[in-house]
């Protein structure tokens, strides 16, 4: 019998995840696709932790968006702070506060999804393209009027 391998979602070269002013373009999902964010009060509750950990920790949020049933993060390395860690934190946070609000324990598939931008990519761009995620589902028809999505870093 041959042993399954998870597929490694991990970059080989784990120093990217420290490097300074790197960006990523990451992508959490919940489990079983549960639309934990569509209890807009809670989803509100975990932009203000991001916030929060985004003012101890240094690392910008570009941008953000939480889905119904996944959450899109641009985020820069600054610091002491990993890429991996300050996820990592943000997820204890989140479902932290779920369970303290008696709505069950962890709600996010393990790990993520992340994406290195290269240098030739405009980070407005893939900032834009986070953004737009409600408008491509139907959810509204301007991402302005989508209440989890926005930047930490500037002024929409």
């Amino acid at each position: 019998m041959t042993e399954r391998r998870r597929k490694r979602l991990r970059l080989e070269n784990q120093d990217l995840y420290r490097q300074e002013g790197r960006v990523f373009l990451v992508t959490l999902c919940t489990l079983e696709k549960k639309e934990v964010f569509a209890d807009l009060d809670f989803g509100r509750r975990c932009v203000e932790l991001l916030a929060e950990l985004r003012r101890v920790r240094g690392n910008p949020v570009f941008a953000y968006c939480l889905m119904p049933d996944h959450a899109h993060l641009v985020l820069g390395v600054r610091g002491e702070s990993s890429l991996t860690s300050f996820v990592q934190a943000w997820k204890s946070l989140t479902t932290r506060e779920r369970r303290e609000r008696r709505r069950g324990q962890s709600f996010w598939q393990r790990s993520f999804h992340d994406r290195a931008q290269r240098q030739h990519e405009h980070l407005r761009a893939t900032c834009l393209y986070v953004l737009a995620n409600p408008v491509r589902k139907g959810l509204v028809r301007e991402w302005r009027e989508y209440p989890l999505c926005g930047s930490l870093e500037w002024e929409l």
